[in-house]
Order: C-alpha cells, then sequence, then structure tokens
C-alpha cells in the first residue's frame, strides 16, 4: 500500500539550502519506500533574515504548515531526535502526530 508522508525538519534559523537539502533526504526516502510524499516549506512563504529563516509569526506560519497532514498517513521528521524535540513547531507536530494516530517516523 502506498502511504503518504508529511515531511517535518526543522527551519527556523536554517539557510534555505539547508532546509531543501533536509527535505530532499526525506524525498529520497519516500521514493526508496514507493510512497508519495508532502512538505509544507515554501520559500515565498519563510522570512528570511541574513540568510536565515526567522519567523516573526511562527503560530500563524505553522497552523498553514500542518493543514494537509489530514491527507497524510504518517509525519516523516528529518533531523536529529535531540534537535527535533527542542524545536516548538515541530514538537507540536510530533503531538498532533501522536494524537490522531499518523505513524511517526525519524530519520537523520
Amino acid at each position: 500500500m502506498i502511504k503518504k508522508w508529511y515531511l517535518s525538519t526543522p527551519m527556523n534559523g536554517k539557510t534555505e539550502k539547508e532546509i531543501q537539502a533536509a527535505l530532499q533526504r526525506g524525498i529520497d526516502w519516500a521514493k526508496s519506500q514507493g510512497d508519495n510524499w508532502h512538505y509544507p516549506y515554501k520559500p515565498e512563504n519563510a522570512e528570511f533574515t541574513e540568510g536565515k529563516v526567522l519567523d516573526t509569526k511562527p503560530i500563524s506560519m505553522l497552523s498553514e504548515a500542518i493543514k494537509p497532514m489530514d491527507s497524510c498517513d504518517g509525519v516523516l521528521f528529518i533531523g536529529s531526535y535531540e534537535e527535533l524535540r527542542k524545536r516548538r513547531g515541530c514538537q507540536v507536530e510530533i503531538n498532533i502526530a501522536d494524537l490522531y494516530g499518523l505513524e511517526v517516523l525519524t530519520i537523520d
């Protein structure tokens, strides 16, 4: 059965290149499983300061980003577990996935 994965990676304080590289690891993983994916990152919606994402309205951005989780079977977190647990947006996504029974996987 083909699954659809919501790809999540810490973004705040990262450059666009770092974010894209992490998401590409997630895309490559999903492809290797024969699955589909969705990721919420849209550079045009991010606010950059000195080349790094620095979102001044993180709750607004997060609320838009998580909407597609409803159409996904699981959440693939990309990054170290320690880093993911420190990031508030990732913590919210982890809690949503757990509370609503989505499969949760982590790759670094």
